[in-house]
C-alpha cells in the first residue's frame, strides 16, 4: 500500500512496505482494516488496485448494510467474491481499479460511476450500476430507493500479454516454439483485427522499430461484434489515476494468472451445459430506461 494526496503529512508511515498474503481473498480485510485503524490508512478516499480474473465485486445478498459498521460480524459474512463492495459503502474505498487478463469479461472495459447504497426497501446493500455483472445478481436499484449513498468510480482495464522487447541482432533466430504463446496469439489477433476506432483516442496496436529494439506498444482494440472499446494503458497512466486519491492498497489475486476454467475439469461436459443453461443471464438492451429496467423484473 502507499499514500498520496493532502492526507500524507498526517498518515503514519511503515517502515518497510507491508505485504500480508492470504489464502481466501477476503481474509486480506482485516489488514487493510487494522491499517485504517493504526493511521497508515486513511478512513476515506483510499484507491483499490485489484489485479484478479474476477471483479470481485458482488455484495452479500441478504446482508444488512448496517453491518459494514461492526467489524467482527462483517468479516464473517464475507466470502472470496463480495468482500469489496461492503468497503466501500463503509465510505473506505471510493476508487477500484479491476486489471484483468483477456480472459476475463465480466465488466464492461471502460470507466464507470455509480452509487453503492442502503436498499430502503431491503436494507441491504445495492448499486445504481446497470452493468450485466450486477443485474444478474439482481443488485440494481434506482438512486432514490438508496440512502446514505457513496459514489464509486470503477476502472475496468484489461491487462494484454505482450511480445517482449528483443535484440534484433540476437533473438531473431530464437525458435517460435520458445516465445510466450499468449503474446504470439495477441500480436497474430492484433495484426488480424478490423479498422474501427476507438473513442479513447489510442490507436492500434503499433511495431516500433529503433536501431536494436522491437517493442510492441500499449493498444486499444474494438471488437466489431459488441463495439466495446478494450484498452491497454500505462504504468504512468495508472500511477497519474491513482495520485487523485489520499492512498492505494495494491491487491494481486493468483487467478490473475489462471488461464483454465476450473469448472470444465470438476464437471463432465453434459454436466457443465447443464450449468450453464442453470445460470445463464438473459441481457436487457443497452438503451433501456429505468421504467424499461423495472419492467423487465430487475427491481
Amino acid at each position: 500500500m502507499s499514500e498520496s494526496g493532502g492526507q500524507r503529512a498526517r498518515l503514519r508511515r511503515y517502515s518497510e512496505l507491508p505485504v500480508w498474503v492470504v489464502e481466501d481473498h477476503q481474509e486480506v480485510l482485516p489488514f487493510i482494516y487494522r491499517a485504517i485503524g493504526s493511521k497508515h490508512l486513511p478512513a476515506s478516499n483510499i484507491s483499490f488496485v485489484h489485479f484478479d480474473s474476477h471483479p470481485d465485486l458482488l455484495i452479500p445478498v441478504d446482508m444488512p448494510a448496517d453491518t459494514v459498521f461492526d467489524k467482527e460480524t462483517l468479516f464473517g459474512e464475507l466470502s472470496i467474491e463480495n468482500w469489496i463492495m461492503p468497503a466501500v459503502y463503509a465510505g473506505h474505498f471510493s476508487h477500484v481499479v479491476w486489471l484483468h487478463p483477456t480472459w476475463a469479461q465480466q465488466i464492461r472495459e471502460g470507466r464507470h460511476h455509480f452509487l453503492v447504497g442502503k436498499d430502503t426497501s431491503t436494507t441491504t446493500i445495492r448499486v445504481t450500476s446497470t452493468d450485466h455483472y450486477f443485474l444478474s445478481d439482481g443488485l440494481y436499484v434506482t438512486e432514490d430507493l438508496l440512502e446514505n449513498p457513496k459514489p464509486l468510480q470503477l476502472d475496468v482495464i484489461m491487462v494484454k500479454p505482450y511480445k517482449l522487447c528483443h535484440s534484433q541482432g540476437e533473438n531473431d533466430a530464437v525458435s517460435s516454439a520458445k516465445k510466450p504463446k499468449l503474446a504470439l496469439e495477441d500480436s497474430e489477433n492484433t495484426a488480424s483485427a478490423n479498422g474501427d476506432s476507438c473513442s479513447e483516442g489510442l490507436g492500434k496496436d503499433t511495431v516500433t522499430q529503433t536501431r536494436d529494439h522491437t517493442c510492441l506498444q500499449p493498444s486499444c482494440s474494438c471488437s466489431s461484434e459488441s463495439h466495446e472499446c478494450q484498452t491497454a494503458v500505462s504504468t504512468g497512466e495508472i500511477l497519474e489515476i491513482l495520485e487523485k486519491r489520499d492512498a492505494f492498497v495494491l491487491d494481486i489475486d493468483l487467478d490473475f494468472f489462471s488461464v483454465k476454467n476450473p469448472f470444465k475439469e470438476m464437471f463432465t461436459q453434459e454436466e457443465y451445459k447443464i450449468l450453464q443453461e442453470l445460470y445463464q443471464f438473459k441481457k436487457p438492451g443497452s438503451n433501456l430506461t429505468e421504467v424499461s429496467f423495472v419492467s423487465f423484473g430487475l427491481v
